[in-house]
């Protein structure tokens, strides 16, 4: 039976087709935005709210090229990437160690979610977060082998749009506070396109631009979960005729929405985070930062909260962060099985060995995460290490858009010439923040 659909018309109907960009929200509000977000407010004050906002919202363009190919040629990111002339191979393997690094943000958020609880439950004395940082992992991975593509949808969602919601309440909240409320000079300074003056926050923020938004990271899983949603199937394999073209176009549409309607999602969360740590953490001198990561992070609901503050954000940590562990995971153990079939490390003859792959890292990485936490307790440098990674991988993936869009895109799917300057802007960006990261760190590691 053929599984190819005509695409919503209605917005009731397109709205009930999203639901990849929900995912993806749900792990994007995480370490990025809870954590690395927060940190750039807190070091760098309001200078440098354009760049974090920017690196919300100008990935997206790529994000949208990506997943276009992906789904109207019916192939995963990692394979459509390996097969790019040239320079494929190279940024595939470029990927997959990036993806390893991911592994080392994973287990810095886990052990943020052992710290808030431990905080609120301290049973093991010091090594309580540790305790507590295991158990969630058992509970993760019985969810991830229990779980659907249905399940993580709502599950997410529920999780993040609770704490997003609470957050924006307390960031208006603290307009009534004559010692935290931000002033119109404080957005000012937020979009004077300025670089800040401490090179030590710009640094931050640029490891934050990586993961913030739609990171690299995200730029490569979304078409997974685009492909798993249907869109894909739905298209059906290119024909001759206008009818597969029309369905393409109906679909992508799909998609943008999809794509942009998660985008406002997250910039909401990500600019809240940023404020909450310019206007509190800034001011207070407070940087979150090792096993005070949490407690922290906490003040930020305390001018409004008080004593209760305390326990908001450690609900509200709970729940951003085990989302983002817990949609990262499944999502990594589908990139993991792709990708060992693409490098032809473990061939995958059929779609029940696919199936298995799945499970078999949806219980491993996991329990991967957690030893790497346990072995190296500091949440905010593994958070921050993957970000300089996956600023990295961007220009790369870029380059990539920018393949598809000139080199295999079908003539009828064609965008207009402003979508093309933004995304050529979009890639820009990119390369500016990737070499920026690589001269800093390639001087530091030099010693100058």
């Amino acid at each position: 039976m053929s599984e190819i659909r005509n695409p919503p018309t209605s917005p009731k109907e397109v709205v009930s087709s999203l639901g990849p960009g929900l995912i993806l929200a749900a792990s994007i509000v995480g370490s990025g935005e809870l954590v690395a977000t927060t940190r750039t407010g807190a070091e760098a004050g309001f200078s440098l709210l354009w760049l974090i906002l920017l690196g919300c919202v100008i990935k997206v363009f790529t994000q949208i090229e990506i997943c276009r190919h992906c789904i109207t040629h019916g192939e995963t990111t990692v394979t459509a990437l390996y097969r790019i002339p040239g320079v494929g191979k190279f940024i595939a393997w470029f990927w997959l160690i990036t993806f390893l690094t991911g592994l080392g943000q994973l287990g810095g958020i886990v052990g943020g979610v052992g710290q808030a609880v431990a905080i609120f439950l301290p049973v093991a004395g010091e090594q309580s977060a540790l305790f507590w940082a295991g158990m969630i992992t058992l509970v993760t991975v019985v969810m991830l082998l229990r779980g659907s593509f249905r399940f993580i949808e709502i599950f997410c969602t529920a999780l993040v749009a609770s704490f997003t919601f609470l957050t924006l309440g307390n960031l208006f909240a603290l307009q009534t506070q004559p010692d935290w409320a931000i002033v119109s000079a404080d957005i000012r300074a937020g979009f004077s396109f300025g670089l800040g003056d401490s090179p030590a926050a710009l640094l931050t923020a640029l490891a934050a631009f990586g993961i913030i938004g739609i990171g690299a990271a995200e730029l490569v899983a979304y078409p997974y979960w685009c492909l798993e949603k249907g869109y894909g199937k739905w298209i059906g394999p290119k024909e001759e005729g206008d009818s597969w073209a029309a369905r393409a176009r109906g679909w992508i549409r799909v998609l943008q929405w999809d794509a942009w309607g998660s985008m406002i999602v997250y910039t909401l969360g990500t600019a809240a985070f940023y404020l909450l740590g310019a206007a509190v953490l800034h001011q207070m001198g407070l940087v979150p930062a090792g096993s005070e990561m949490i407690g922290t992070l906490a003040e930020i609901y305390g001018p409004v909260f008080g004593s209760a503050g305390k326990i908001i954000l450690l609900v509200g940590a709970f729940a951003v962060l085990f989302s983002t562990f817990f949609v990262s995971n499944a999502t990594k153990a589908r990139l993991m099985t792709d990708a060992l079939h693409v490098f032809r490390i473990r061939p995958l003859a059929n779609n029940s060995a696919r199936s298995r792959s799945v499970r078999f890292f949806c219980g491993a990485f996991p329990i991967l995460c957690f030893v790497i936490y346990a072995m190296f307790p500091k949440p905010v440098t593994l958070i921050l290490i993957s970000g300089l990674m996956q600023a990295l991988l961007l220009p790369m993936l870029g380059v990539a858009a920018l393949w598809f869009r000139h080199r295999t895109i079908d003539p009828a799917l064609k965008p207009g010439r402003l979508w093309d300057i933004l995304l050529l802007l979009s890639v820009l960006a990119f390369f500016v923040v990737g070499i920026t990261i690589a001269w800093n760190k390639g001087a530091e590691l030099l010693g100058e």
